[in-house]
């Protein structure tokens, strides 16, 4: 547990929540009603200035980026459905996605 992996996640879901340029606001917005979290807690640590956080803080922004890593397993799965075509052979990726989702629900259970 450390502020400056708190940080990262923080600043990673930001950076995949953010829709351009003015959104970032929004975006921590959004991911601090989302996953219960305060919108200050979540802008110190994408800033890194949080100096330390509390285990039931990382542990709550833990487990939302790992829900936001789900999230983002889940958009590829279906994006992969939608240009899958009678020939095309995408086994060796649906086996990668099932694995990478794997991981993160074993990540989750810890």
């Amino acid at each position: 547990m450390s502020t400056a992996i708190a940080s990262e996640y923080v600043r990673k879901m930001v950076e995949r929540e953010t829709a351009g340029n003015g959104d970032m606001e929004n975006a921590v917005r959004r991911l601090a009603r989302k996953h219960g979290l305060s919108f200050w807690q979540l802008m110190h640590l994408k800033a890194g200035r949080a100096k330390a956080i509390s285990i039931d803080a990382f542990t709550t922004i833990r487990m939302a980026y790992l829900n936001h890593c789900e999230e983002q397993i889940n958009q590829l799965r279906r994006e992969v459905e939608a240009v899958r075509g009678e020939h095309d052979d995408f086994e060796d990726l649906d086996h990668q996605i099932a694995t990478l989702a794997e991981k993160v629900r074993q990540a989750k259970g810890r």
